[in-house]
């Protein structure tokens, strides 16, 4: 039986290997130069776990983003009342095929960035180390808070 077995194995690795050796073949040859610039700067996402005791970090971050942005982004789940009349106090409602939630767009004011990194870190953090009791919080200069602030990345 061993030998069998190993018969077996040694025709499913040659059979492996020539497949491996016709789809790169093809692969390669169709490959094509990019046309799109390379990046100016590399990006890499910052996560903010049960480690963090406060969200003193997400609000640095978020105050060099408000210094130049112009616009928001907010997304609120269905059900987060509260949040959503919030946001709303700042922008209007965005049309959206988002049929879980609630998308709210404006200009960041200074008003706006005043409620922003004056509201308190949220309490209810059983799921999740919120930073923000908002689900995604977008600026247009490049500021991405996403997952309540857990997860930022700074275009």
């Amino acid at each position: 039986m061993k030998d069998e077995e190993k018969e077996l194995e040694k025709a499913l690795k040659s059979v492996t290997e020539k497949v491996l050796e016709q789809l790169s073949t093809v692969q390669l040859g169709e490959l094509k130069v990019s046309e799109e610039p390379a990046c100016e700067k590399e990006v890499y996402p910052i996560y903010f776990d049960r480690t963090e005791t406060d969200n003193s970090k997400w609000l640095e971050l978020l105050k060099e983003a408000l210094k130049t942005a112009k616009t928001f982004e907010i997304h609120c789940w269905n059900g987060e009342d509260e949040w959503i009349a919030v946001a709303l106090r700042y922008g209007t409602l965005k049309e959206s095929d988002w049929t879980y939630g609630k998308i709210i767009t404006g200009e960041v004011t200074p008003e706006f960035a005043n409620m922003l990194i004056t509201m308190p870190k949220p309490q209810d953090t059983e799921l999740e180390n919120k930073m923000t009791p908002f689900f995604n919080v977008f600026l247009d200069s490049g500021f991405q808070s996403s997952h309540y602030g857990t997860e930022v990345v700074i275009y």
